[in-house]
């Protein structure tokens, strides 16, 4: 996994603004996927790998075609947050990262 810092100005701070996430929820869903570090790209592939397996998939990891699965799937293998975030915000899924953060993983407590 890349240092906090590569992963925070390269891959947070680089992106366009998703049209699709509301400004607060964004700001929040950034300042979530900065402080867990890559830990919730991790998780929540892991969660869609084991859907497929269960033959239950999530709908837009369905939806994406099946290079761009190679390439998620690959980017898991590898333990790569940020590839996994490029791929999900560059096929129109970075909401999806947004939701799952502040769904699964609380604020860390004093975390700016």
């Amino acid at each position: 996994m890349q240092p906090l810092s590569y992963y925070y100005v390269n891959v947070l701070e680089a992106m366009e603004k998703p049209c699709d996430v509301p400004a607060a929820e964004r700001q929040e869903g950034f300042d979530l996927l900065y402080q867990q570090g890559g830990r919730v790209e991790i998780d929540l592939m892991q969660q869609a790998e084991e859907a497929l397996a269960e033959g239950t998939p999530f709908h837009w990891h369905e939806a994406i075609d099946a290079e761009q699965q190679a390439k998620l799937r690959r980017a898991l293998e590898d333990q790569d947050p940020a590839k996994i975030h490029k791929l999900l915000h560059r096929n129109g899924y970075a909401s999806i990262l947004y939701h799952h953060a502040l769904t699964h993983f609380p604020a860390v407590p004093g975390a700016a």
